[in-house]
């Protein structure tokens, strides 16, 4: 697991999608400023997991000339790809998440590798809040170990881990602040893996258990 430093204000994440997607001042707020939208509405005066759905999909819509996969596709190549020493084959797409204040959890128990069927790729999750614990991403602590604790990463940090077998979710959401994130997966190319790869894949054990299958694994965080 890797903690990566970058500047906000040159890959300006939160401020792109506050200002352009959600027209908020502040992303950690959001909870505060979509309950009063939907009182306006005369909707029900409470947030539910629809809502984060809701809202996720608002950054899903994005189109590719956006200036925030202008950003994306250059913190990808010139942070990500600097780290690792390598050209990287990514998700040009990256999958966007929102866990608003006060809403249950948005992802159960899951190995990304066990959707995927890629046992190659790293995994990328990139808070545009800072998160802590219930509104972070919780993660075991050794493969098959079960024991899920929260990852407090700050805006300005990128958490790098092997999602693919590293069993990993949410749970509900009672702090007083939002997460709005994305995530994504991302292998070096070449034949060999940089040093940074083999640190972080390289402590799969031999005997890993290949768990559930694509069929029967559903997950959203």
């Amino acid at each position: 697991m890797l903690l990566l430093d970058y500047d906000i204000r040159r890959y300006a994440f939160a401020k792109v999608v506050a200002r352009q997607v959600y027209r908020v001042p502040a992303l950690e707020r959001l909870h505060v400023y979509w309950l009063a939208q939907k009182i306006r509405r005369s909707a029900a005066p409470c947030l539910t997991h629809a809502d984060n759905l809701l809202l996720r999909q608002r950054m899903q819509d994005l189109p590719d000339d956006d200036l925030f996969y202008v950003i994306y596709n250059a913190f990808v190549k010139e942070v990500i790809g600097t780290a690792f020493q390598r050209r990287l084959s990514y998700s040009m797409h990256p999958k966007m998440r929102v866990h608003l204040a006060g809403t249950p959890s948005v992802s159960n128990w899951h190995r990304d590798a066990d959707v995927t069927g890629r046992v190659d790729q790293i995994n990328v999750w990139l808070p545009f809040t800072d998160t802590f614990d219930s509104n972070t991403l919780w993660v075991e602590s050794d493969y098959g170990k079960g024991d899920y604790q929260p990852i407090p990463v700050r805006y300005g940090q990128a958490l790098v881990f092997d999602g693919g077998y590293l069993s990993h979710g949410t749970v509900a959401n009672d702090t007083q602040q939002t997460r709005v994130s994305i995530d994504f997966r991302f292998a070096p190319r070449g034949d060999s893996l940089p040093p940074k790869a083999k640190a972080i894949l390289g402590r799969r054990p031999a005997d890993l258990n290949r768990g559930q299958t694509m069929e029967t694994l559903e997950y959203e965080y």
